[in-house]
């Protein structure tokens, strides 16, 4: 299970304690490696037993490094969804850049890393089955016909007769939120809609190494996340209702000391910080 598995980044806590999942990981390029353990863990990973991953954010060198990197996706590029109306517009921007290199040569060393991720697209392949106007005036004997029900017929009970109804029968609050559905021409009701689609999400870290001599080396480690999804809500067409507006804003920091007493034996410690704000 995801929210059974440990997550650390440079040796630090990384998991979400509200929901035992794991906190955002660096971009590609601000990685330097990572290890994935399946089975039989150490007793170290005790407070997650199905596995663990391990991920080590880059360091800077004694000599200046960086990359500028750009992931394109175009809707343009893209062939339409056989099921939609028209091409979704997709417009999808993943960029960035890292740098890193010497404060100090041989003891102090930096790196930093920042990544943004862009995307809109309006899908038109989405639907969904409303009221008709018939419906709404008390007629149902379209929506209970063979047509709309896979060739059987459909009888409905009293207060009905013949498939129809009083609309004075209906909900008032029903009545009123069905105001906030766009109208169908179709007689069963099928209505294909579009759904606009926003997120923006930055990453955000940087990395100072320490080296205080052959034996003994410390670090310190930031990472800032954030991801903002905002509803497709219009304001007024009750099917653009699908998702709440998303803002979530993660960060965490770590210190980490690294101490050789000998070929033999090695000290590791750390320490980490954390915030989770949705």
């Amino acid at each position: 299970m995801n929210n059974g598995l440990t997550f650390l980044l440079d040796g630090g806590t990384h998991n979400d304690p509200y929901n035992g999942l794991n906190l955002p990981l660096p971009f590609p390029d601000a990685l330097q490696e990572f290890k994935v353990e399946t089975s039989a863990v150490t007793a170290q990973y005790g407070q997650h037993s199905a596995g663990a991953v391990n991920a080590v954010t880059k360091s800077g060198t004694n000599t200046f490094h960086g990359d500028l990197f750009e992931f394109l996706r175009n809707g343009e590029m893209n062939a339409r969804n056989a099921f939609a109306l028209k091409n979704d517009g997709l417009k999808r921007n993943q960029f960035g850049g890292t740098i890193g290199g010497p404060i100090k040569a041989n003891k102090l060393l930096f790196f930093g890393g920042f990544q943004d991720t862009t995307e809109r697209s309006s899908p038109s392949d989405i639907f969904s089955y409303i009221p008709t106007p018939a419906m709404l005036g008390g007629d149902w004997t379209a929506i209970t016909s063979p047509g709309c029900n896979g060739g059987r017929q459909i009888t409905l009970k009293a207060p009905f007769v013949n498939n129809r109804i009083d609309p004075a029968l209906f909900s008032l609050p029903s009545v009123n939120l069905a105001k906030k559905l766009p109208v169908t021409t179709d007689a069963c009701g099928y209505y294909p809609f579009s759904l606009p689609f926003k997120q923006d999400e930055q990453v955000y870290i940087g990395k100072v190494d320490y080296v205080r001599n052959d034996k003994n080396t410390i670090f310190t480690r930031y990472q800032r996340h954030k991801l903002n999804s905002p509803t497709g809500w219009d304001g007024d067409d009750l099917l653009t209702i699908t998702r709440p507006d998303y803002i979530r804003t993660a960060q965490s920091a770590v210190v980490g000391d690294t101490y050789l007493f000998n070929a033999n034996t090695v000290a590791t410690t750390r320490a980490t910080v954390f915030e989770r704000r949705t």
